[in-house]
């Protein structure tokens, strides 16, 4: 499998895999991030590293997380 391929699919934050639909190749329509409630995009940005990969599910709900807590989380 192609390493960019494989780095796709993993998210940038915990390096699992991220679930996308798309990077699969299914539909946007069909992926959980369609159905998920996301942090604002300053939180988003803060956590990132410059990457192109999607966060995944686990990792979204721990920056929501620290947002309704209003905490930041170590692990």
């Amino acid at each position: 499998m192609n390493k960019a391929v494989v780095e796709q699919s993993l998210c940038p934050l915990c390096q699992r895999s991220n679930s996308c639909a798309v990077e699969s190749g299914g539909a946007i329509e069909n992926c959980w991030c369609n159905r998920a409630s996301f942090p604002p995009k300053d939180v988003l940005r803060g956590a990132m590293p410059s990457s192109n990969s999607c966060i995944c599910e686990a990792c979204i709900e721990k920056l929501n997380q620290e947002v309704t807590l209003g905490i930041k989380r170590l692990d």
